[in-house]
């Protein structure tokens, strides 16, 4: 049964060589008569052949209507070889290089069929032509130059077999990429788009049930995150995988890496389980915004229809990430406005003031550790927190609120791990802060996120509008008491 657009082009292309053949046979017979000059024998011949030509004709069209199409193909390769084999038969005698008729058949069923039984049709047409030196006309056809013609047939139906399979599997390779570019059109989610990824890539390097990873950029640094995955015994570990972006990936060219040296560069020991791992970049014009990795068993030579269906595949990826990253910013971006523009439900005692400051902080950032500190009495208290413990903010933070309330601006950490100036302690030692003074409220903003350069610029100037409509909610405070 055909499967691709090609093929199915295939199989009508072979039908309408057939009946052009037909046509052809009877037309050159009716000819020959017309003119004279032929034997009535030979005419004779070619009107027998151009009707055996005609009947594998309209028993594969008539089966085929009938939606019989595996019976049809059937009979339209046993009339080519019929008719070949009839043409051998009746015009060996007369035209010594006749037996070129049989590579008729290999062509027409390599087109359909797969090489064993392109090498089945071959077989047969070797019995039919030893049958006709041997029985039927044994003085025109020597048993040598039968053997010659045979050898010829396999070595054709070998080679014709090879070439066709490797055209369907480069046309369906480019089609299924067509179809899965038109999938990512419509990913509403990183998980999607990595789900489409990695099906695809599966099916190019011949991987099934294997650890895979989507690794798309998080911040503007364009340090890479995991975002999605498969198969894995365990979640991947958070934080930013920068180790593969230096290791010389083209924008438009996936690479082969070992598996253990992968899993060490990524930080995902599953990856370690199989040898090999195929890595193809997601490019936004010449720059990767993304990887998809998927494990392997063993590497596979990659043709060229292959890197380009992974190229225009990836850049569809790359796309879709955009496109999904800045639905995710636009729309936290508006929740964000919503909260800081609508203060009508804030409660107007100072608890009330804080809880509020703290859920839009984080609901701003997405950070999972905020808290609201003030002076009060010549030392720093946690009016409101979030995710952690007020001693906890207040002992590992200390040096770093100490010196951003002195501040004006804000003071931001992308990398805690790097930073020894404020001496912060275990439970801000990895991933990225930030201290926001309230002007004129002698308070500040803190918030932490595990993860390196998790607040990105866009979560700061946010957070800074926050400050600033957090400053106007104190002044009223102080006003009223």
């Amino acid at each position: 049964m055909p499967r691709s657009e090609a093929e199915r082009t295939l199989f009508n292309l072979v039908q309408r060589a057939r009946i052009a053949f037909a046509l052809g046979t009877a037309g050159l017979v009716a000819v020959a008569r017309q003119v004279g000059g032929i034997p009535d024998d030979l005419l004779v011949r070619g009107f027998v052949i151009a009707a055996a030509l005609a009947a594998a004709v309209a028993g594969q069209e008539a089966t085929s209507r009938l939606g019989r199409l595996p019976l049809g193909l059937l009979l339209g390769i046993l009339g080519d070889v019929a008719a070949s084999s009839l043409a051998v038969v009746l015009l060996v005698d007369r035209v010594p290089l006749i037996p070129a008729v049989l590579l008729w058949p290999i062509f027409s069923a390599g087109l359909v069929v797969p090489l064993p039984g392109l090498l089945l049709v071959a077989v047969l047409e070797l019995v039919l032509l030893a049958g006709t030196a041997f029985v039927l006309v044994p003085d025109a056809l020597p048993p040598t130059r039968a053997a010659g013609w045979g050898a010829l047939l396999l070595i054709a139906a070998a080679a014709n077999g090879e070439l066709i399979r490797r055209f369907r599997a480069a046309q369906r390779t480019t089609e299924l990429a067509f179809a899965r570019a038109a999938d990512l059109v419509h990913a509403t989610t990183r998980t999607e788009v990595g789900e489409v990824l990695f099906a695809f890539l599966s099916e190019v390097v011949g991987a099934t049930a294997t650890p895979r990873l989507l690794l798309a950029e998080t911040n503007d640094e364009g340090g890479l995150e995991v975002v999605a995955h498969e198969h894995l015994a365990i979640a991947p570990a958070e934080g930013n995988r920068d180790a593969i972006g230096a290791r010389g990936i083209a924008p438009d060219q996936g690479l082969w890496f070992e598996g253990a040296q992968l899993a060490r560069d990524l930080r995902v020991d599953d990856l370690a389980r199989y040898p090999r791992a195929f890595v193809q970049p997601l490019a936004d014009g010449r720059r990767i915004v993304g990887l998809v990795v998927v494990s392997a068993i063993r590497g596979r030579v990659l043709g060229e229809e292959a890197r380009r269906g992974l190229e225009r595949v990836g850049a569809h990826a790359a796309s879709a990430l955009a496109r999904i990253e800045l639905a995710r910013t636009v729309e936290r971006q508006r929740a964000a406005l919503t909260v800081l523009l609508d203060t009508r439900a804030v409660p107007e005692d100072d608890g009330g003031v804080a809880r509020w400051a703290v859920d839009a902080a984080r609901r701003i950032s997405g950070a999972k550790t905020v808290a609201l500190v003030r002076r009060r009495a010549g030392r720093l208290v946690c009016d409101r927190v979030e995710g952690v413990e007020a001693d906890e903010v207040l002992s590992d933070a200390a040096r770093l609120l100490a010196s951003a309330s002195l501040r004006p601006v804000p003071l931001v950490i992308a990398d805690t791990s790097t930073d020894e100036r404020y001496a912060l302690g275990p439970r801000f030692a990895v991933g990225s802060v930030a201290a926001i003074p309230v002007a004129g409220g002698d308070a500040i903003l803190f918030a932490h996120d595990e993860r390196v350069d998790g607040l990105s610029s866009t979560d700061l100037e946010l957070l800074v509008m926050l400050s600033h409509q957090l400053s106007l909610l104190l002044a009223r405070r102080s006003e009223e008491s």
